[in-house]
């Protein structure tokens, strides 16, 4: 069984192999350190390089971002799309099925003995976080364009709704649209975070609770607000790929002012 070999390398350089031996051709990862193994079963450990030879543990290796992998035992199948694999360090042609598992393409089979491999700078792809109700009536935000399901009284909800990105790698910040009419003082709300996979039960990851008393107006009744949310999507397992993501706002002062929540989004790190 032979190594494969690497042409057309472009993208090269040097870095040290960690605490894995490397085979030519092999998707790896920065660990912050050292060049490991990539695995897709982890989204932190994306692949962003490739190993142009063969290398020890501790050897100062060549890596590059695109090349030409030639394999004699011709083990491609021509035309297929390669995915990085959920074994550690390997390519493979059937996209990733486990739940949360990243799914980055990595290369295209030119034939059975060729893979053309390459690896795009990371991007930020922006998702929409959809509200999906309220506890309380639809209403206009005064006489204006904006409307939608309203929360009027201490306790009640809205709720929105989200799908992570399959190929998402991290998460770069995120916002929620809110307005609310003339109130006194300073509006609050709860907001809480939490994500599940297909047949995971709504609690099974413990919710964010990081934007508690978050204010829901701006510096004006009526005015259209952005509120930086990001913190409340940081609890270990909500961005993970292909994860539904729920957010609940609560009011939680005793006004009976009407406040909105018109939606949101995330932007996304993906692959």
């Amino acid at each position: 069984m032979a190594d494969p070999i690497i042409r057309q390398a472009r993208g090269v350089f040097t870095g040290t192999v960690g605490s894995t031996d490397v085979t030519a051709g092999s998707p790896v990862y920065f660990d912050g350190t050292d060049w490991e193994y990539a695995d897709s079963s982890d989204n932190t450990k994306y692949a962003e390089a490739f190993a142009v030879n063969t290398y020890k543990t501790g050897d100062v290796g060549v890596f590059c971002r695109s090349a030409v992998i030639r394999d004699t035992d011709a083990p491609y199948t021509q035309g297929d799309q390669y995915f990085l694999s959920e074994t550690a360090g390997s390519i493979t042609a059937t996209r990733p099925t486990t739940a949360a598992s990243l799914r980055q393409v990595l290369g295209f089979a030119l034939s059975t003995s060729e893979l053309y491999v390459d690896i795009p700078p990371v991007k930020e792809a922006t998702v929409p976080l959809i509200t999906t109700g309220a506890t309380s009536a639809y209403a206009l935000l005064d006489s204006g364009n904006f409307g939608g399901p309203t929360l009027d009284a201490s306790a009640e909800t809205l709720s929105l709704f989200a799908q992570v990105p399959e190929n998402c790698v991290g998460l770069e910040t995120a916002h929620l649209w809110i307005a609310a009419e003339a109130t006194a003082g300073t509006p609050t709300m709860d907001i809480t975070v939490s994500a599940a996979d297909t047949g995971e039960q709504w609690d099974v990851r413990t919710a964010d609770t990081t934007l508690a008393n978050a204010v829901r107006e701006g510096s004006a009744a009526d005015e259209i607000f952005r509120l930086a949310a990001a913190t409340g999507f940081d609890a270990t397992g909500v961005i993970s790929p292909g994860r539904a993501v729920g957010v609940k706002c609560a009011q939680d002062d005793a006004g009976t002012d009407i406040s909105f929540v018109f939606g949101g989004t995330l932007v996304c790190l993906v692959v």
